[in-house]
């Protein structure tokens, strides 16, 4: 009974790590898309504007 429970703890502190890490990951992201379009910004507009 007790080796599961030690299981148990590890796998709840693998789903932390890898919810921590996806989420670290979406924030990345989320900040490179913002700089580049605050960057580029213009130009995707007027790519659209003529697409």
């Amino acid at each position: 009974m007790r080796k599961s429970k030690k299981n148990k703890r590890g796998q709840v502190m693998l789903e932390y790590v890898v919810s921590i890490c996806i989420f670290m990951l979406l924030v990345g992201l989320s900040a490179t898309l913002l700089y580049s379009f605050k960057i580029y910004g213009h130009r995707i507009l007027i790519f659209m504007a003529g697409a």
